[in-house]
């Protein structure tokens, strides 16, 4: 509870209880914590169990690092261990949300995990109280996280293609100076954020996925890439 506060700056009302932990870990999800030297827990992540089209798959619907230990690593070590957990148990698909506004977040999910995304949703948890949110509604892309593919088995041995197989169909951007415009100009972000949500759900609505993100630093762009097909990805 004390990550959740510190990491997001939730109020009580916004913070997971610890008795849904405890539930979470009891009935096949997944509570995973990140330790520092002193034995002190710095990190975690936690999944619920779900059932779709047959499938069983978990739901990560939580990860969080305390403010001194961020940038550093800790969280994409903790979803690789989440990954590691589960193929143990035969499951081969994990799912998430993320703020597609975030782009230290959509670095981590694409790139580096290799998620692909095919759906937004529309204001996922209402108005929240933690000031990374900015008092923006929470739209968020879902990341579809094929444990055993071949585009994630290669960023978990950390071997990166050169040049990603799916081509590119069209890309959406946003200014990389998004963040700053939350606090300096809300109404602003807002218009940007409506204008990507259009967007987004125009192009995914055709059945195009989100494979690839970029940050141009040069043109100051943030941008996402889509696609028509994942090649490198057996999925349904």
């Amino acid at each position: 509870m004390e990550i959740q506060k510190k990491a997001w700056g939730f109020a009580d009302e916004d913070v997971l209880p610890v008795r849904m932990l405890q539930v979470c870990a009891r009935i096949g999800g997944q509570v995973l914590g990140a330790r520092f030297q002193d034995g002190r827990v710095i990190g975690f992540v936690n999944a619920f169990p779900g059932y779709r089209e047959g499938q069983v798959y978990l739901h990560s619907h939580m990860m969080g690092v305390l403010p001194e230990f961020q940038n550093l690593g800790v969280g994409r070590r903790l979803k690789w261990e989440q990954r590691r957990e589960a193929l143990t148990r035969g499951i081969r698909l994990i799912e998430w949300t993320f703020d597609p506004l975030e782009f230290r977040n959509a670095r981590l999910n694409i790139e580096l995990l290799g998620v692909i995304c095919r759906k937004y949703l529309v204001n996922t948890y209402g108005i929240t109280s933690s000031p990374l949110h900015g008092g923006l509604p929470t739209d968020r892309l879902v990341a579809e996280w094929h444990l055993d593919s071949p585009r994630v088995r290669s960023r978990s041995e950390q071997i990166f293609p050169g040049e990603d197989p799916s081509p590119t169909v069209t890309a959406v951007d946003l200014p990389i100076y998004f963040g700053n415009l939350k606090s300096e100009d809300p109404t602003s972000a807002l218009q940007i954020q409506l204008e990507f949500r259009e967007r987004m759900m125009t192009l995914l609505s055709q059945g195009l996925s989100v494979v690839r993100f970029e940050l141009d630093r040069v043109g100051r762009r943030a941008r996402y890439h889509l696609c028509s097909r994942v090649t490198d990805l057996a999925m349904p």
